[in-house]
């Protein structure tokens, strides 16, 4: 009997090891609506967060509406201490934040849901617009693993879409990122699609992959050189 008792134990210690391997602590810059309600999110599936905005001891209420696993700070205090950064900040505002954490983010996976408008962001904007939002974050953010989601999808969607089997597009193109980025999605109560970063303007506001959709009408829109890059096991299918 004390032997069962002691694989059982081993057992509930191994599967306890691998949860808490399992969490983030992602650090989200920019706790607004789109950014608490994803945190949030987060929280409930079990990740860490740090909230963070110029006046972190305005976000009180929203940590403790997020739980135990929420916490503010400063936002160099979250790009040091997040194993992921979320962007969730006007797209204005990225040349000052690019200067505020220059080599501070480097080798991290970046979770952008920041979007460039031409009137909102004047030239920041207009000048991402033009030569791709992507391409825009990584200039600003060198040295970064990119991948970009939740582009167009407001916050009441997020939370009332959550666990509802809905499919958004999801942006990156190396492994780390897309593998972070798939997994948040997931954690968030969606079903991750992946594009390549070159059609990150396709899922911004208004664009053809924006908004939420079924999982095979979304999939539908990738070409089969997209499913072999991102998805190798369905190369020989989908030729």
């Amino acid at each position: 009997m004390s032997r069962i008792f002691s694989l059982m134990l081993a057992g509930l210690v191994l599967c306890t090891s691998q949860a808490m391997a399992d969490t983030l602590k992602i650090g989200v810059i920019g706790a607004g609506k789109v950014g608490g309600t994803l945190g949030t999110l987060w929280v409930k599936a079990g990740h860490s967060v740090m909230f963070s905005s110029r006046h972190p001891e305005a976000l009180a209420d929203l940590v403790k509406e997020a739980g135990p696993n929420a916490r503010a700070g400063s936002v160099t205090e979250a790009a040091a201490w997040g194993d992921v950064i979320v962007l969730s900040v006007p797209y204005g505002a990225m040349p000052a934040l690019s200067e505020q954490l220059k080599g501070k983010l480097d080798g991290k996976v970046i979770f952008s849901t920041s979007n460039p408008f031409g009137g909102r962001d004047a030239d920041v904007g207009r000048k991402a617009l033009d030569m791709g939002v992507a391409l825009a974050d990584q200039q600003y953010l060198p040295g970064v693993h990119l991948v970009r989601a939740f582009n167009a999808i407001g916050f009441a969607s997020m939370k009332g879409l959550s666990g509802k089997n809905k499919a958004i597009p999801v942006f990156a193109d190396d492994a780390q990122a897309r593998d972070i980025g798939v997994r948040l999605v997931r954690d968030a109560g969606f079903v991750p699609v992946l594009f390549p970063l070159a059609r990150a303007n396709e899922g911004l506001p208004g664009g053809p992959l924006s908004g939420v959709w079924r999982e095979a009408e979304l999939k539908q829109r990738r070409g089969v050189g997209e499913l072999c890059q991102h998805v190798e096991a369905t190369c020989a299918e989908a030729r």
